[in-house]
């Protein structure tokens, strides 16, 4: 009786070990999805969160007067694909800063990252 259970469990063991593989193959490319979305979501708030620290640094440094050279080296240190805007108005320095948002080298062309600070300006 003993041998026949065992023969028996092992048969149903045999039956069953493929769904496991298909369950796998049907569930991964989900996972692999969430994961995905999960990266990028994260790239893009990190980009903007860059964002959010340069126009910051460089208006507190175009409020305080600083020389133009240095506005200039903060601004080249952003790269070719940050727009970049100074708005002045009554005493208050904004910078505007426009990147196009690159997710895994995926071109996302017309979906970009807008960024606005202020600093008021020195002496008012």
């Amino acid at each position: 009786m003993i041998w026949l259970d065992r023969h028996l469990l092992l048969a149903v063991a045999r039956k069953d070990s493929g769904s496991v593989t298909a369950e796998l193959v049907l569930a991964l490319p989900a996972v692999v999805i969430i994961v995905g979305l999960a990266l990028g979501a994260m790239s893009v708030q990190l980009q903007r969160m860059e964002l959010v620290s340069a126009a910051s640094t460089i208006a507190r440094a175009i409020a305080r007067g600083e020389p133009i050279e240095i506005v200039d080296a903060l601004v080249t240190d952003l790269g070719e694909r940050v727009g970049f805007e100074i708005q002045e108005e009554l005493g208050v320095v904004c910078v505007i800063l426009r990147s196009e948002i690159g997710i895994l080298s995926i071109d996302l062309t017309g979906l970009e990252l807008i960024e606005s600070q202020c600093a008021k300006a020195q002496g008012q």
